[in-house]
């Protein structure tokens, strides 16, 4: 059987199953070349057709997220639309808030205009289905943890989806029951979000910059803060629910969050709402597990981003296991919907368990030479083929320079797992500043993350055995000896972010941190996503060489093939 799932909004994103294994994922942000791309993702859909070599006639079946899908938005509509979110005393309505009542009123309509997205491609319209936005979140991580033997507590959370927030599911032997849900007037990630907006990030981009930026704040400004956001809701006596209650709805408070933010300090504001969250969440999830008597949990939803806020649940003595999504915003919901229809007339215990999420193209040598020869370059530059490529890219690295590789199949998610990333030697500070003047502009207070050697994570790392940590979905914290690897942790509270690289998972990049570990004893790599910035994850070669030639830096390692820029 195979079956296309499709996320036509927020990260456009399409996937295909086949017979209950991953074969491609493909986001259109990487396709169009602008991030988190809104809309219906036309180009990933007909780049994985062409890549398994199938007509749309020989799909089984198209499954879409969401039964009400918003209008699309540009980044700068987006921002406009919480510039005109106005609280209830002035009566006017927020712009989100009337986007998603008018998919309420006019479904049909909409789903009408999806479903001819479908069938401009080819496919027949009796194959096409859609399934609710967080049916999907939990579809994603239940079906992606493979665990059909357990009873496991199944919670997803985010700004909103088909008029919703929050779910908590019991998954057992392969069917999930929901058991509860939270209305999205009451969206703790869309609070969050706002306050992204309102210290002048981009919301739905920019959330991650808070995060990293709470460690610094005192802690005595950050509680009060934090207590000031418990009093705005109340939760239900079970704990499993919650309200907002300053207000009808968080999309009409802003101005309310306006005067809470009066006079208050930009760290305190950005620690007291993290703390909050990271409160909440474990709050909820433990409330969640005393309901139901379920240890093993499963998480998914943009709000599980929160690298932090998952530390914390992890570390609950509540939690006997935790299995969170990779990347687990609305991105991951094109393969929850395929995961969803698969298991519902399929068999779904023929879904492969999730072991790495290189999901995405890759090409060959003389593909990239091909390229190479026709770019356009503005600068000189050598290239060399190296049959032993991560052997070079080990010395380049252990001599102290920064190098970005391009190698194997492309990382589907927000994060790079290397094989589309830039890298350096993590043994100095400096190497942020470095990567930052050279690449990639970053805010300064925001930390860069580690791929560490399988041997080498227990050396540096506080491990927690009830999660495996190979996506960096997860923040731990350090040991003494991460003072080796101390550009690749956070400056501050010393925790780390880590992708853990085995030889089964990427062996090419496993060997790589291998030789640079011969080199300099040190089992680890600073890693950051090859983009310039504002700009997605690069998708073509023609990405990386742009990179090279608008940044300093200096080398880049694509497939079997070194260039270098010529001082």
């Amino acid at each position: 059987m195979k079956v296309i799932g499709i996320h036509d909004g927020h990260n456009a994103t399409a996937s295909l199953l086949v017979d209950g294994k991953i074969k491609w994922v493909i986001q259109e942000e990487r396709i169009k070349h602008e991030k988190n791309f809104d809309g219906f993702p036309s180009g990933s859909i007909k780049k994985i057709l062409e890549l398994e070599g199938v007509e749309p006639s020989e799909i089984d079946a198209v499954v879409l997220n969401g039964k009400h899908q918003p209008k699309p938005m540009s980044r700068l509509e987006r921002i406009d639309a919480y510039k005109n979110l106005s609280g209830k005393k002035s009566g006017i309505k927020s712009t989100l808030k009337k986007v998603n009542k008018i998919a309420d009123l006019y479904a049909s309509l909409n789903n009408s205009h999806r479903l001819r997205h479908c069938e401009n491609l080819g496919f027949e319209k009796n194959k096409i289905s859609f399934v609710n936005h967080h049916k999907a979140h939990a579809a994603t991580v239940y079906y992606a943890n493979n665990n059909f033997d357990d009873d496991i507590l199944v919670l997803t959370n985010d700004g909103s989806g088909d008029r919703v927030c929050a779910t908590i599911s019991i998954g057992r032997k392969g069917e999930l029951d929901k058991i509860q849900e939270v209305h999205e007037d009451h969206s703790i990630a869309l609070m969050y979000a706002m306050f992204t907006f309102l210290t002048g990030m981009v919301p739905l981009e920019h959330e991650y910059k808070i995060m990293g930026m709470a460690p610094y704040a005192d802690m005595k400004g950050a509680r009060k803060v934090a207590d000031e956001f418990h009093s705005m809701f109340k939760v239900s006596d079970d704990g499993l629910t919650w309200e907002f209650i300053k207000g009808e709805s968080i999309f009409q408070s802003k101005d309310f969050f306006e005067n809470f933010m009066y006079l208050k300090r930009f760290d305190h504001l950005m620690a007291g709402l993290q703390v909050f969250v990271e409160e909440f969440l474990a709050a909820w999830v433990k409330a969640a597990i005393k309901h139901t008597g379920i240890s093993k949990i499963a998480l998914s939803g943009g709000i599980f981003m929160n690298v932090k806020a998952n530390q914390t649940i992890m570390n609950l003595p509540e939690v006997e296991e935790v299995f969170i999504f990779p990347s687990c915003g609305d991105e991951s919901n094109a393969i929850g919907v395929a995961y969803d229809y698969y298991a519902r007339n399929g068999n779904f215990t023929k879904i492969e368990k999730l072991t790495d999420v290189y999901f995405g193209i890759e090409l060959t040598n003389q593909e990239v030479k091909s390229a190479f020869d026709n770019y356009s370059f503005d600068s000189n530059y050598t290239v060399k083929y190296i049959e032993d490529i991560e052997d070079r890219c080990a010395e380049i690295l252990a001599q102290g320079n920064v190098i970005a590789r391009f190698k194997g199949r492309e990382e589907f998610g927000a994060r790079s797992l290397g094989n589309r990333a830039i890298l350096g030697n993590p043994s100095s500070p400096e190497v942020i500043k470095t990567i930052n003047e050279l690449i990639k502009n970053r805010d300064f207070w925001m930390p860069f993350a580690s791929s560490i050697l399988d041997e080498d994570i227990d050396r540096y790392v506080h491990l927690n055995d009830k999660y495996e940590s190979f996506y960096m979905i997860m923040t731990y914290d350090t040991k003494e000896e991460a003072k080796e690897i101390i550009g690749g942790i956070h400056p501050y509270d010393k925790t780390v972010r880590p992708q853990l690289v085995t030889k089964e998972q990427n062996e090419s990049y496993w060997r790589l941190i291998n030789n640079f570990k011969r080199l300099t004893g040190i089992g680890a790599v600073l890693n950051t996503s090859l983009n310039l910035h504002g700009l997605p994850l690069v998708y073509s070669p023609e990405d990386a060489f742009e990179v090279l030639e608008k940044s300093k830096l200096k080398y880049l390692a694509i497939e079997n093939y070194l260039i270098t820029k010529v001082d």
